[in-house]
């Protein structure tokens, strides 16, 4: 499904390249003060943004998470 979306949109990325693109964001998650917590994902960067883009998903928000 991903090498397909990849080569519709023209993309030059092999499936393993798009994955490892994806693979470095993250969510974080801690604990303040044994109360509150604090949540966050990392900032995307534009070859993360592009790539979400080719594939015609939604770039992740920690809000959709």
């Amino acid at each position: 499904m991903l090498r397909m979306r990849l080569k519709a949109s023209d993309n030059p990325l092999s499936p393993t390249r798009a994955l490892e693109i994806a693979r470095k964001i993250q969510f974080h998650q801690v604990l303040l003060h044994r109360r509150e917590t604090a949540s966050g994902l990392t900032k995307l960067k534009p070859e993360q943004r592009d790539l979400f883009e080719a594939i015609g998903l939604p770039a992740p928000t920690a809000s959709r998470l």
